[in-house]
């Protein structure tokens, strides 16, 4: 790190023990994606003798950090997202701590290069920043699976992301706006998957349980058939497979296990979705075992 930073142990600390660190990097072309944990320590960077033009992204998991660069200081904990520029000069520490540090090079981010700045040194909020973070946990967990040409790609993708989430100007978030949708696509599927028997599951409910605007959801949620439309095909779906391997339990009984209160109802979707009634499903099933 002497190239970068002064690191010494924290105070009280015997720095012939040194400090544990295990990490792991990786070069994605326009990002230099980092994750792990390191012991408590302090650092400094002071009187840099030339521009590095490369900001650090952190995502904090567990632990806490302190920075004071200028007149401003940071007080990071878990779940905190904040940028440090390494051409400033800073000074800070952090206690035992585990998370994601992201190189952005300056020749990379040009477009957005003074939002970037004026971001600096402050902790980073907002739907879009809780978006970024579940698609940079996402990533870490593929990074070592990726070949070369793929990380070169992923990079690209997730400077256009990081981009997008932090200036939010419309030409930038447009071109981030695929891989911002897929995020929240797979969030919002997640939580309808977790809760897909409970009568009061609508797209208002998912909207404020993941603290987007209803926009955004229903946007995600286009190419599929809409929110709604999905959540309906998924417990439809759901039903017609117990329907036709739980040949002693009721329609009536499936219907109200996967979120219909009337039975009525839910033998009018199924037969939309199917094109037959949840009775006449079950006896062709129940049928084409027999002849099996």
């Amino acid at each position: 790190m002497a190239s970068l930073l002064d690191v010494a142990p924290p105070e009280g600390h015997d720095p012939a023990r040194g400090f544990e660190v295990e990490y792991l990097t990786c070069n994605m072309a326009d990002v230099v994606f980092t994750s792990g944990r390191f012991t408590a320590q302090t650092f400094a960077r002071v009187f840099a003798p030339s521009p590095v033009d490369i900001w650090w992204l952190f995502r904090v998991r567990s632990g806490e950090a302190w920075f004071e660069t200028g007149e401003r200081q940071i007080h990071a904990g878990p779940g905190a997202m904040f940028i440090i520029s390494l051409d400033d000069d800073f000074r800070g520490r952090i206690s035992d701590y585990e998370g994601l540090v992201i190189g952005l090079r300056r020749d990379a981010f040009e477009r957005v290069a003074e939002q970037i700045d004026s971001v600096c040194n402050t902790i980073l909020t907002g739907n879009l920043i809780e978006l970024l973070a579940d698609y940079l946990d996402r990533l870490e967990m593929r990074v070592i699976q990726m070949s070369s040409d793929e990380l070169r790609q992923a990079g690209r993708a997730t400077a256009s992301m990081i981009a997008a989430c932090i200036e939010l100007s419309g030409t930038r978030l447009e071109q981030g706006r695929g891989a911002i949708e897929s995020i929240l696509f797979e969030r919002a599927r997640e939580y309808i998957e977790a809760h897909l028997g409970e009568f009061d599951l609508t797209p208002n409910r998912v909207a404020e349980q993941l603290r987007v605007s209803r926009s955004n959801l229903y946007r995600a949620f286009e190419s599929a058939g809409g929110v709604a439309g999905y959540i309906m095909r998924r417990r439809l779906r759901a039903a017609h497979a117990e329907l036709v391997a739980s040949a002693d339990k009721r329609v009536q009984e499936i219907a109200y296990r996967h979120g219909f209160k009337q039975a009525s109802d839910f033998t009018r979707a199924f037969r939309r979705e199917f094109g037959v009634s949840p009775r006449v499903a079950r006896e062709r099933a129940r049928a084409g075992s027999i002849a099996g």
